[in-house]
This record gives C-alpha cells, structure tokens and sequence, in this order.
C-alpha cells in the first residue's frame, strides 16, 4: 500500500511539474509581447555560454562522482551514465565553441555546425537514459569496467566530434541560414523526446518508489519539455531558446542528485544502518543483564537484587564485587574470594573477608587451583587435609571448610568462585551446586560486559567511521579532511600524540607539511617532516618502503610501528590512494610497549581508503577550482579572477579610504606579429609579457590577462600618479626588450591606459567603471600614437 501511495505521489507530482514547465511555455507563445523577446547578440552569447558551461560543469562532475565512488559500489549502470554524460558533455562543449560569435572551433563556425552537436548530444543523452534502464546494477561482465568504458567513450565521442568538424557539409543538415532549424532536426528533437516519454515511463513502471529514480524521471521531465522549446523557438536568440538551455541545465542537476543518491548517499546509508544495528544489539546485550536463572533452592530475594547490579552496572569488577557480596549473602559467609585466570596464575579480583589474600595465587598451590585444574565443583570438609594447597593467609585466619565452582566463559574455564568457613563439614555437594549458579553469574556478568565493551568498540569504531565518510562528503580541503580524522584517530585510541602531514609529490621527492598535531613538541615534529620529506630509498624503515608505488598493491594499508630512540611509540598510518601517498597520521605514546590494539586492522584500513580518496578528491577540486581562475597560456589569472580580485579591493577601498589603480595594456600592432613570425611566435610573446607583468609590479598587485593581447594589473592603495610612473618604467622596460623566438629577436611596444578608484568616487558600479575609465584610457593611447601612457582623469 505504501509503495502505491509513493509511486502515486511521485506521478502526481511529474504531471505538475510538467503543467508547469508547459505553462512557462505558454505564457511565452500566448503573451509574447511581454514574454517572447529576441536578445541582441551579445547578450545571448552571455546567457548561452553561460548555460553551456553549467551543463559541462555538472557533466564532468557526474563523471567525477561515479568515477570515484565506483571502486565502492560497483554500479553498472551509474557507470553507463556517467559515461553518456561524459559524453554529452564533450557535444555540449563542440556546440558552446561552435556556436557562432564565439571563436573559430577548428573550421568555420556556423549555426548548423552548432545544432549538429547539439542534436548528438540530444539524442545520446535519451538513448543512454533509457538503455540504463536495462543495465544490472553489478553486473559481472567485463564490459562494464570502468577504465574500457571510459576508452570506448572518449573514442567514439571524439571520433563523431571530427566527423562534424570534416564533413559538416556531407552531413544532414540542422540548420538552413534563411529557413532556421530543418525538419530533419524537429524530426530529430522529436525523437529523443519520445524516447524521454519512454524512458520515464520505464523507470516509473520498474522503480516507482525510490528516490534516485524519481531525480531521473524529473531530468527526464525537463529534458522533454526543453526539447519542446527548442523546437518551437523561431529565432535561435529568442527566448523559447533560453528557456529551453535553462531546462537543459535543470535536467543535468537533478542527473546530478541522481547519482549522488546512488554513488555516495546510498554507502552512508549503508553504515547508518550498521549503526542502528548496533545500537539494537546494545540494547539487546544490556537486557541480558536483566536475565537470571531461577531455581527453587535460590533466595528469590538475592539474585532480583543481583540480577538489578548486573542489569545496570558496565563495570566488570564491580559487578562480580555484587556476585560475591549475594553471595556471602546468601550462604551467610564472611570468607568469599572470586580470581580469574591470568597467564598460568589466579587473580583475586572481587572477596568479602576479613583478610585480604594475595593478589596473584598459584594453580599448583592453591585451593583454587585445584578447582581450577579439576575444572568442576569441589567440596573440601578439612582444609588440614592438604597441606601443600594452604595459604598461609587462610591457615592464620582459622578456616576449616571450603567449596569452590569453576566460572565458566563460552565453555572454557577462566576462574573460580570459593567460599570459606571456620567450621569443619560445613558444606555439602549442594552447597557446590548452590554456588554453581553464582559462578555462573559471575560467568554471565564477564561475558555481558566483556560483549558491551565489545560492541562499544565496534560501535566507537563504525560511528568514527560514519562521521569521517560524513566529513568527506562536505569537500572541504585536504588540510581540514586530514585534521578531523588526525583528531578522531587520536580521541579513538587516546593516544599520547598525533600529527598528521599531507604530502606533496614534487620532481625532487616527496614533501611534507604537517596540519595537525597534539602532544608532541615542536622539535619532533620538525625531525618527522625532515625524514617524511627525504627521498623514499633513505627512509629507514623497513615496512615504510611499502608507500613506494611498485609495492603499494602488497601493503596497501599497513600499520607501520616504531620506537623514536626508546622515549616514544610510533604508529604510522600511510594513506594511499591511486598508488601515490595522499598524506600520513602518526599516533605517539609515551610507553614504549604500548601501541594501536591488535583486531583494529579492517577499521584503520576502511578509514585509510576513505581519507585517501577524501584528499585526492579534494586535491582535484582545488586544482580545478585553481584552472577556473587561471590563464593556461600566461599563468597570470584570468577574466573571472581579476573581477573577483576588483570587487575585494574596491571594499577595502571603501572600508579604509585607499586608492585603487588599475593599468589595462595591450600589445601595439600584435597582428603583425602573427602574420610575420605566426601565431607561435605570438604565444611565446605573450607567455613571457606574463612572466615580465609577473617580475617588473609588486607581490601587492595583482595581474590578469584580459583577452587576446590585452593585460591588466590591479594596483591596491596606489594613487593615479604612482600608477602611471609604474606603468611607464613598464613602458620602457618592453621597449627596451628584445624578444627572442627561436633565432629571431623581435621588438614590440605596449600602450598602457591608467585609471584610479577612491571612495569618493561617484560610480554606481566602480568594478565596471574602473575597468571601463582604463580601457578609455588605453583607447586613447592608441589613438594617439600608441607606445604611450593615457590617464584617465
């Protein structure tokens, strides 16, 4: 009944959806004197490439998610998915460079060289969706590993990209110059919506009540009505085309969520249910404190109020202390001793007596020994009798008598109960088989607690766990990843010291940089980072040579344990991921025999893997996230950076009442130096104008190229006047240079346009403004003569 009511929601849900996105449709075709607009061109392009980069971005990032979660999960068909959107996303890309306005992709760009792409994509994108359906979650054949896959992927994708790029003209085409998009490419757009109709039905029919099917079906939904817009818009800049690209990033976001469900939410979930279980078995144990086996010959009275202590006390010895107080108790002794078996000696840990016994006793010189070794329940009627077992102990106290039971613990012995008294004969085999039913307490109370420890540990280890896989999730830094396991690890097994170190592979080897430390001096951990930075092959260590990459397959994980000049105890956990070592965490103790307790294997290896994955996933973001913001060509920053950059210092600008300059430069008669030397030629001019901008202004500044040959350089609490003298011993310094390319030594001049920003400056947008008052600044170079500085005033 649930699962119907789900699947009633979730359908009742996708035909409001789609009433709505229909709806935004109409109000558009019905209302288009307020709805249907055609954007100029430059704006499109904008809102386009905009739209084009957020679907490549969110493509790449399924490919990312189930690339990396894939060893974990093994998920046949989100594999196939995210190689389709791989896919699409090369299309997408093809399409956003061949779009027109934008540079050449190759051959000429135009709008059926676009719309081919675009249709490819389109219609690999709902044949992929739909073919998924089919496709076993764990699936055994070997054509669904990930590495082949992603062979076949690239391959075709790339193949399909040249094949527009060559034969564009052999091709059907999509898009006539004065007819707009052709029938083949409605009939085409048609098509892949028929197969989204399809694929949702599918998904619905087959899977109706979870949640990552219904993300798909709702990409689906979107990728269907997107496709309607895409067929109804009449100019390829009006606004059926804009929603239709805002559909077109919806669908790839719930694509997205989708697969995170499945790659990522899914193993968490996994382990919140381990988790549960737990709990449920902690529970489950702490009742068996609760249970007692009544017998008519036991006081009723007694064992409520021992099985009450075992019930509600964790600790071991205070609770056999209870089993020996009931004890005496009931049989009315002052002379009662429980010990445990220790090595190939007893040790007293609970006793009611007026004496205390020794703390370790003898299994061949003892009572209880001889309990112990017979394993059975003794009745001795005159202690005299064995000399050679006395205590010295018991023969001063005066005791005569004595019966002793075996505690018993999964069916091995592993101590004794006894109880003494002045008196001789007093105790009778019943009273042997009375007292066994108090050691048998004794027994249950061991294995309760010894199995609440147990799964306190198991329960501390899986929700240490659980909170790591938790942490990654949220991508922080590999800094702050490393840190909170660091700090995990060392609460976990309350260790002396921790420090972790993440490592950064460079030519010269491997060095480290620790994030994290407690509990050990400065000094050490300075002598850790030196030897953790030097080459692999002087590592002295013996098991530390397994990070090397040939050899990590065989150690993958170990624990690496030693001994700092006999003061510390090292326990070395090396995080491998991809054969390379992501960083170290190093637990210390100050007693030399102490270390990580055995057992912990499985678990340090589990948190291992994690972490490791965690850092290389987080040394990928940043490392993308660093790409977004940079110039490949000149390593100075881009567009985007410098922007970002503008809008933090027109702030402090403001806050603190400092100029702000800014000099915008670009390379006089820069085309013909391509056409004379090529466009080789160019590129290394302005590979090194970057590393000169890099050398010739301040750490303070900040440098960016703008586009083509044009550079910018933020110049932070610096006047007008300052800034054009920096800018014209910049001037001169290029002037001067001679640039050489191969054999040839090349000259070229620069004009250079300055403008300032204070804050008292009436501009409405100062970053818009002051990039604008410089440009005019330059313009003005240029137009007077070039190889000149122009301020703006």
């Amino acid at each position: 009944m649930s699962l119907l009511v789900t699947s009633l929601k979730a359908n009742v849900f996708l035909a409001a959806l789609t009433s709505v996105l229909f709806g935004i449709l109409g109000l558009i075709s019905w209302m288009p004197r307020l709805f249907y607009v055609v954007f100029p061109d430059d704006i499109y392009l904008f809102m386009h490439t905009v739209a084009e980069v957020s679907c490549l971005v969110i493509a790449l990032s399924v490919f990312c998610v189930v690339w990396f979660s894939w060893p974990q999960t093994r998920n046949s068909r989100d594999l196939v998915i995210a190689m389709v959107f791989l896919a699409v996303g090369f299309f997408d890309f093809s399409h956003l460079l061949s779009y027109t306005g934008m540079p050449d992709f190759i051959t000429s760009n135009s709008e059926n060289k676009a719309s081919l792409y675009w249709i490819i994509g389109r219609l690999l994108g709902s044949i992929g969706l739909l073919a998924a359906v089919y496709i076993p979650r764990h699936s055994r054949n070997p054509i669904f590993h990930r590495i082949y896959l992603l062979s076949v992927t690239a391959a075709c994708s790339f193949t399909l990209i040249l094949v527009v790029l060559l034969f564009e003209s052999a091709l059907m085409p999509m898009f006539m110059p004065e007819q707009g998009q052709t029938i083949e490419k409605i009939v085409f757009e048609y098509v892949a919506m028929l197969l989204n109709l399809l694929a949702i039905y599918l998904y619905g029919y087959r899977n109706p009540s979870q949640q990552w099917v219904f993300l798909l079906r709702v990409s689906l939904v979107f990728s269907f009505v997107g496709g309607i817009a895409c067929t109804l818009h009449v100019n390829a800049q009006d606004s059926f085309s804009l929603v239709g690209h805002i559909y077109k990033v919806l669908a790839y976001y719930c694509i997205l969520q989708s697969l995170m469900q499945t790659s990522i939410l899914r193993p968490y979930m996994r382990i919140s249910r381990l988790n549960r279980a737990l709990r449920n078995m902690a529970s489950e144990n702490m009742c068996l404190y609760k249970e007692t086996k009544d017998s008519e010959r036991i006081l009723q009275q007694a064992f409520i109020q021992l099985g009450a202590t075992l019930a509600t006390k964790n600790d071991l010895e205070a609770m056999l202390q209870q089993v020996v107080t009931a004890t005496g108790t009931v049989f009315q002794c002052d002379h009662v001793y429980l010990a445990l078996a220790e090595n190939d000696t007893l040790r007293i840990v609970a006793y009611v007596s007026s004496f205390k016994p020794s703390e370790k006793i003898q299994t061949d010189k003892s009572l209880m020994g001889k309990v112990f070794t017979e394993k059975k329940p003794i009745v001795i009627d005159n202690i005299d009798s064995l000399p050679e077992r006395i205590i010295e102990a018991v023969r001063q106290a005066g005791l005569k008598s004595m019966v002793g039971a075996p505690i018993r613990h999964n069916g091995d012995v592993i101590g004794v109960l006894e109880i003494f008294s002045r008196k001789e004969r007093d105790f009778t085999q019943h009273d042997a088989q009375f007292l066994s039913v108090f050691s048998h307490h004794a027994g249950e109370a061991i294995k309760n607690a010894r199995a609440y420890e147990t799964t306190v540990e198991n329960f501390a280890e899986l929700s240490l766990m659980y909170d790591i896989v938790k942490d990654l999730a949220s991508l922080q830094s590999p800094a702050g990843i490393l840190t909170k396991v660091a700090e995990k690890l060392y609460n976990l097994f309350s260790a002396n010291g921790a420090v972790a170190f993440i490592m950064h592979h460079r030519d010269d080897g491997i060095h480290t940089e620790p994030v994290f430390d407690i509990g050990f001096e400065q000094k050490e951990i300075d002598h850790m980072q030196r030897v953790f930075s030097d080459s692999k092959t002087s590592w002295p260590w013996s098991g530390l040579s397994a990070i090397d990459e040939a050899a990590a397959g065989e150690h993958k994980y170990g624990l690496i344990t030693m001994s700092v000049f006999m003061v510390r105890r090292l326990n070395i956990l090396p995080l491998l991921a991809s054969g390379k070592l992501q960083g170290l965490i190093v637990l210390g103790w100050n007693n030399t025999k102490q270390e990580i307790p055995p057992g912990k294997e499985l678990a340090l290896s589990t948190i291992a893997s994690q972490t490791a994955i965690g850092l290389e996933r987080a040394y990928l973001y940043e490392h993308f996230q660093a790409l977004a913001l940079t110039d490949p060509l000149t390593r100075l920053g881009n567009r985007r950076q410098l922007e970002i950059y503008l809008e933090r210092e027109i702030s402090r600008t403001l806050t603190y009442h400092r100029p702000l300059s800014l000099i915008m430069l670009d390379i006089d008669f820069f085309k013909k130096v391509n056409d004379t030397w090529g466009h080789l030629a160019g590129d290394v001019i302005l590979q090194k104008m970057g590393a000169m901008i890099k050398e010739s202004f301040r750490l303070t500044d900040m440098s960016a190229r703008y586009g083509g040959e044009e550079f910018a350089v933020v110049l932070p609490e610096t006047c007008l006047a300052e800034a054009a003298v920096l800018a014209e011993n910049f001037r001169q310094y290029i002037e001067e240079t001679k640039f050489a390319v191969d054999a040839d030594r090349i000259t070229i001049t620069i004009s250079l346009g300055v403008a300032t920003f204070e804050s008292h400056t009436d501009w409405e947008n100062p970053r818009t403004s002051l990039i604008d008052a410089a440009d005019q600044a330059l313009y003005r170079a240029k137009q007077t003569g070039r190889n000149r500085v122009e301020c703006h005033r």
